[in-house]
Protein backbone atom coordinates (compact mmCIF):
# COMPACT_ATOMS: atom_id res chain seq x y z
CA UNK A 1 0.00 0.00 0.00
CA UNK A 2 0.90 3.60 -0.47
CA UNK A 3 1.78 5.84 2.02
CA UNK A 4 0.25 8.97 1.93
CA UNK A 5 2.04 11.89 0.97
CA UNK A 6 2.82 15.27 3.63
CA UNK A 7 3.89 18.61 3.08
CA UNK A 8 3.79 21.16 5.64
CA UNK A 9 4.36 25.00 4.37
CA UNK A 10 4.94 27.22 6.77
CA UNK A 11 2.67 30.23 6.44
CA UNK A 12 2.30 33.58 7.52
CA UNK A 13 -1.03 34.62 9.74
CA UNK A 14 -2.39 36.79 6.90
CA UNK A 15 -5.14 37.96 8.90
CA UNK A 16 -2.45 40.00 11.33
CA UNK A 17 -0.58 41.09 7.99
CA UNK A 18 -4.04 42.07 5.64
CA UNK A 19 -1.57 44.54 3.43
CA UNK A 20 -0.38 41.62 1.91
CA UNK A 21 -3.58 40.56 0.74
CA UNK A 22 -4.26 44.24 -0.16
CA UNK A 23 -1.57 44.97 -2.18
CA UNK A 24 -0.09 41.17 -2.97
CA UNK A 25 -2.72 39.52 -5.21
CA UNK A 26 -0.94 38.96 -7.92
CA UNK A 27 1.80 37.38 -5.66
CA UNK A 28 -1.03 35.61 -4.02
CA UNK A 29 -1.97 33.84 -7.11
CA UNK A 30 1.54 33.33 -8.07
CA UNK A 31 1.88 31.51 -5.15
CA UNK A 32 -1.14 29.01 -5.71
CA UNK A 33 0.20 28.25 -9.23
CA UNK A 34 3.60 27.29 -7.13
CA UNK A 35 1.50 24.59 -5.34
CA UNK A 36 -1.03 23.61 -7.76
CA UNK A 37 2.46 21.27 -8.80
CA UNK A 38 2.04 19.48 -5.55
CA UNK A 39 -1.40 18.38 -6.46
CA UNK A 40 -2.74 17.65 -2.96
CA UNK A 41 -6.02 15.53 -2.80
CA UNK A 42 -6.90 17.14 0.14
CA UNK A 43 -6.41 20.63 2.49
CA UNK A 44 -5.64 20.92 5.88
CA UNK A 45 -5.49 24.10 7.72
CA UNK A 46 -5.17 25.45 11.11
CA UNK A 47 -8.65 26.29 12.17
CA UNK A 48 -9.74 23.88 15.43
CA UNK A 49 -12.36 20.95 14.68
CA UNK A 50 -14.79 23.69 16.28
CA UNK A 51 -15.16 25.44 13.35
CA UNK A 52 -15.58 22.70 10.70
CA UNK A 53 -18.69 23.97 10.04
CA UNK A 54 -18.48 27.24 9.30
CA UNK A 55 -15.38 26.74 7.81
CA UNK A 56 -16.65 24.81 4.70
CA UNK A 57 -19.70 26.57 4.73
CA UNK A 58 -18.15 29.79 3.97
CA UNK A 59 -15.92 27.72 1.52
CA UNK A 60 -19.22 26.30 -0.35
CA UNK A 61 -20.32 30.43 -0.80
CA UNK A 62 -16.97 30.60 -2.06
CA UNK A 63 -17.77 27.68 -4.83
CA UNK A 64 -21.11 29.05 -5.23
CA UNK A 65 -20.33 33.24 -6.25
CA UNK A 66 -16.47 33.17 -6.58
CA UNK A 67 -15.89 34.88 -3.28
CA UNK A 68 -15.63 36.96 -1.31
CA UNK A 69 -12.76 36.25 0.81
CA UNK A 70 -11.57 36.72 4.35
CA UNK A 71 -7.88 37.61 5.12
CA UNK A 72 -7.27 34.24 6.77
CA UNK A 73 -4.88 32.17 4.31
CA UNK A 74 -6.92 28.96 5.01
CA UNK A 75 -9.21 31.20 2.33
CA UNK A 76 -7.13 33.38 0.34
CA UNK A 77 -4.54 30.18 -0.12
CA UNK A 78 -6.92 27.17 0.50
CA UNK A 79 -9.96 27.76 -0.57
CA UNK A 80 -8.80 28.81 -3.79
CA UNK A 81 -6.05 25.89 -4.53
CA UNK A 82 -8.90 23.64 -3.11
CA UNK A 83 -11.60 24.74 -6.10
CA UNK A 84 -9.44 24.42 -8.35
CA UNK A 85 -8.66 20.86 -7.36
CA UNK A 86 -12.40 20.45 -6.86
CA UNK A 87 -12.18 19.24 -3.63
CA UNK A 88 -15.11 19.01 -1.37
CA UNK A 89 -13.76 20.28 1.08
CA UNK A 90 -10.67 21.76 3.68
CA UNK A 91 -9.87 20.01 6.96
CA UNK A 92 -9.42 21.91 10.11
CA UNK A 93 -6.80 20.11 12.24
CA UNK A 94 -5.70 22.48 14.85
CA UNK A 95 -7.38 21.78 18.80
CA UNK A 96 -8.17 24.03 21.13
CA UNK A 97 -5.69 24.32 23.96
CA UNK A 98 -5.77 26.42 26.81
CA UNK A 99 -2.63 28.81 26.50
CA UNK A 100 -3.19 31.00 29.58
CA UNK A 101 -1.46 28.70 32.26
CA UNK A 102 0.85 30.40 32.44
CA UNK A 103 0.55 32.92 29.66
CA UNK A 104 3.22 33.85 27.43
CA UNK A 105 3.13 37.49 29.09
CA UNK A 106 3.74 35.90 32.60
CA UNK A 107 7.11 33.79 31.35
CA UNK A 108 7.99 37.31 29.96
CA UNK A 109 7.69 39.01 32.67
CA UNK A 110 9.71 36.60 34.59
CA UNK A 111 12.41 36.43 32.63
CA UNK A 112 12.26 40.39 32.81
CA UNK A 113 12.20 40.36 36.70
CA UNK A 114 14.70 37.23 37.01
CA UNK A 115 16.44 36.21 34.05
CA UNK A 116 18.02 39.21 31.92
CA UNK A 117 20.73 37.36 30.50
CA UNK A 118 18.67 34.56 28.99
CA UNK A 119 15.48 36.80 28.10
CA UNK A 120 18.62 38.45 25.97
CA UNK A 121 19.58 35.52 24.56
CA UNK A 122 15.46 34.81 23.54
CA UNK A 123 15.57 38.29 22.20
CA UNK A 124 18.77 37.91 19.92
CA UNK A 125 17.16 34.77 18.38
CA UNK A 126 14.13 36.30 17.83
CA UNK A 127 16.18 39.23 16.01
CA UNK A 128 18.03 36.56 14.08
CA UNK A 129 14.72 34.97 12.81
CA UNK A 130 13.28 38.24 11.65
CA UNK A 131 15.90 39.56 9.86
CA UNK A 132 15.72 35.62 8.28
CA UNK A 133 12.83 36.40 6.80
CA UNK A 134 12.92 37.78 3.30
CA UNK A 135 9.46 39.51 3.19
CA UNK A 136 10.02 41.54 -0.48
CA UNK A 137 7.01 39.16 -1.47
CA UNK A 138 4.47 36.27 -0.11
CA UNK A 139 6.81 33.98 -2.10
CA UNK A 140 9.91 34.99 -1.06
CA UNK A 141 8.36 34.73 2.75
CA UNK A 142 7.38 31.32 1.91
CA UNK A 143 10.63 29.95 1.03
CA UNK A 144 12.49 32.13 3.68
CA UNK A 145 10.17 30.60 6.83
CA UNK A 146 9.88 27.09 5.05
CA UNK A 147 14.21 26.22 5.41
CA UNK A 148 15.50 23.73 7.58
CA UNK A 149 17.72 26.13 9.46
CA UNK A 150 14.93 28.82 10.32
CA UNK A 151 12.97 25.88 11.17
CA UNK A 152 16.16 25.07 13.57
CA UNK A 153 16.73 28.31 14.86
CA UNK A 154 13.51 28.73 16.07
CA UNK A 155 12.96 25.31 18.00
CA UNK A 156 15.89 26.71 19.73
CA UNK A 157 14.48 29.67 20.80
CA UNK A 158 11.61 27.93 22.19
CA UNK A 159 14.44 25.52 24.09
CA UNK A 160 15.56 28.55 25.63
CA UNK A 161 12.42 29.45 26.74
CA UNK A 162 12.28 26.59 28.30
CA UNK A 163 14.73 27.07 31.01
CA UNK A 164 12.47 30.15 32.26
CA UNK A 165 11.80 30.14 35.74
CA UNK A 166 13.30 27.38 38.65
CA UNK A 167 12.74 24.19 39.86
CA UNK A 168 9.42 25.59 41.58
CA UNK A 169 8.23 28.00 39.11
CA UNK A 170 8.81 26.16 35.58
CA UNK A 171 7.22 28.46 33.98
CA UNK A 172 8.41 27.87 30.75
CA UNK A 173 8.34 24.20 30.38
CA UNK A 174 4.98 25.03 31.53
CA UNK A 175 3.98 27.00 28.93
CA UNK A 176 5.34 25.23 26.24
CA UNK A 177 3.82 21.68 27.57
CA UNK A 178 0.50 24.04 26.35
CA UNK A 179 2.33 24.63 23.04
CA UNK A 180 3.60 21.19 22.30
CA UNK A 181 -0.01 19.64 23.48
CA UNK A 182 -1.28 21.87 19.67
CA UNK A 183 1.47 20.01 18.03
CA UNK A 184 0.80 16.55 19.35
CA UNK A 185 -2.78 17.40 18.40
CA UNK A 186 -2.42 18.68 14.88
CA UNK A 187 -0.23 15.63 14.39
CA UNK A 188 -2.85 13.22 15.72
CA UNK A 189 -5.75 15.03 13.97
CA UNK A 190 -3.52 14.77 10.47
CA UNK A 191 -3.29 11.01 10.95
CA UNK A 192 -7.07 10.84 11.26
CA UNK A 193 -8.06 12.18 7.92
CA UNK A 194 -5.34 10.80 6.19
CA UNK A 195 -5.94 7.94 3.78
CA UNK A 196 -3.55 5.49 1.41
CA UNK A 197 -2.20 7.60 -1.53
CA UNK A 198 -3.35 10.51 -0.40
CA UNK A 199 -1.56 13.81 -1.02
CA UNK A 200 -1.93 16.33 1.98
CA UNK A 201 -0.90 20.02 1.87
CA UNK A 202 -0.84 21.74 5.60
CA UNK A 203 -1.12 25.32 5.52
CA UNK A 204 0.32 25.82 9.31
CA UNK A 205 1.63 29.03 11.59
CA UNK A 206 5.76 28.39 10.82
CA UNK A 207 6.16 27.97 14.92
CA UNK A 208 4.44 24.32 14.50
CA UNK A 209 6.84 22.80 12.01
CA UNK A 210 9.46 21.42 13.52
CA UNK A 211 7.37 19.44 15.91
CA UNK A 212 4.57 18.41 13.57
CA UNK A 213 7.24 17.45 11.30
CA UNK A 214 9.29 15.07 13.05
CA UNK A 215 6.41 13.59 14.72
CA UNK A 216 4.86 12.60 11.75
CA UNK A 217 8.16 11.73 10.09
CA UNK A 218 9.04 9.35 12.83
CA UNK A 219 5.51 7.87 12.99
CA UNK A 220 6.70 6.03 9.74
CA UNK A 221 3.41 6.46 8.17
CA UNK A 222 4.02 9.00 5.90
CA UNK A 223 6.39 10.41 2.87
CA UNK A 224 7.10 13.99 3.77
CA UNK A 225 7.56 16.42 1.09
CA UNK A 226 9.47 19.84 1.51
CA UNK A 227 7.27 22.21 0.03
CA UNK A 228 10.20 24.15 -1.05
CA UNK A 229 10.86 21.57 -3.67
CA UNK A 230 7.69 23.70 -5.41
CA UNK A 231 7.81 26.89 -4.08
CA UNK A 232 9.33 28.19 -7.39
CA UNK A 233 10.13 31.80 -8.79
Amino acid sequence: MDKPIISLLGCPHLALSPEIVNLQQEDIHSVIKSLKAFRPTKIAVEKPFLVDEELNKNYAAFLHNNGPLSYDESEQLGFRLAAHFNHSKLYPVDEPVEMSVPSLDTVFSWLKNEQQELLEVILQLQSELKDGENNETLLHTLQSINKPAYSHKLQRMYLKLAQAGDRHHPLGVQWLSQWYKRDLAITANLTRIAENQDRILVLLGSDHLHIVSQLLSDSGDFHMVSPLSYLQM
